[in-house]
């Protein structure tokens, strides 16, 4: 039962899913944790039905490219792009650690974070645009792509057990203070290299690439919040989940020529 429950945690907490509800505990959210990548899982399935959808649909690149961008935030109802937007502004800010923090407890989104996530949006959009137009590849690429979705989830898990956590009274915090580290870490280890198998098994090179590519931004990750932050927060682990996505279908649309 506590399996369950803290299936229905993670989902409902990492999506718009509508989900039964009930009170919270430390026993239920001891393996939350191990489900945040089904939310990835879902968002992967509905990008290729979307795509195959879209093949048949025979409308214009230019919609199927905008409903692929907002595919991804209307399942998460946008939860991860809000902590991009806090963590964008508080890089952006150049102050100490301490005010760096403040920022990422402001509920106003400043200048940074809209100019950041209008660039986020146009790039996305700039991606799959650019995937669709490929005849050759683009169902392997978009494939890739979704794998993504897994595969970003299973490291930002990961790092919610392994970094040092800069906020001990956040949600990240009350997530992986209460995990069965363990259990966690195994499982999504696991889930990483099973999605991260299926990339490679799509093709060789690309898949390699994506991996390489996402473990060095994992690196990044751990170094840039340690020296800013002094460790991670849900803000920032939001932030690391977005531009991982955009990473992973960057190197699948760049890469896509080696797709065989």
């Amino acid at each position: 039962m506590n399996i369950i429950k803290a299936c229905i945690i993670a989902v409902s907490m990492y999506s718009k899913i509508p989900m039964p509800q009930f009170e919270w505990d430390d026993k239920s959210m001891r393996y939350a944790l191990v489900f945040l990548p089904l939310p990835g899982v879902i968002i992967g399935a509905l990008q290729l039905a979307l795509f195959f959808l879209w093949r048949k649909s025979g409308l214009a690149v230019s919609i199927y490219a905008a409903l692929a961008t907002v595919l991804p935030i209307a399942v998460t109802g946008g939860i991860h792009m809000d902590g991009y937007c806090d963590t964008v502004d508080a890089l952006s800010s150049h102050q100490s650690m301490e005010r760096r923090l403040a920022i990422l407890k402001d509920s106003n989104a400043g200048a940074f974070a809209v100019i950041w996530a209008v660039l986020y949006f146009l790039l996305c959009y700039a991606a799959w645009s650019c995937m669709a137009q490929d005849a050759v590849h683009s169902g392997r690429t978009v494939c890739l792509a979704a794998a993504g979705y897994v595969t970003s989830r299973a490291l930002s898990g990961l790092a919610a057990v392994w970094f040092p956590n800069a906020n001990k009274k956040g949600s990240l915090a009350a997530f992986s203070g209460s995990a069965e580290k363990g259990l966690v870490c195994t499982v999504l280890l696991f889930v990483f290299a099973a999605a991260g198998m299926v990339q490679i098994i799509i093709s060789i090179q690309t898949g390699v690439l994506i991996l390489a590519g996402e473990f060095l931004f994992f690196s990044y990750y751990y170094a840039m919040s340690r020296k800013y932050f002094g460790g991670i927060t849900g803000d920032l682990a939001g932030w690391f989940l977005q531009c991982a996505e955009l990473l992973v279908l960057y190197i699948a649309v760049i890469a896509r020529g080696f797709l065989i």
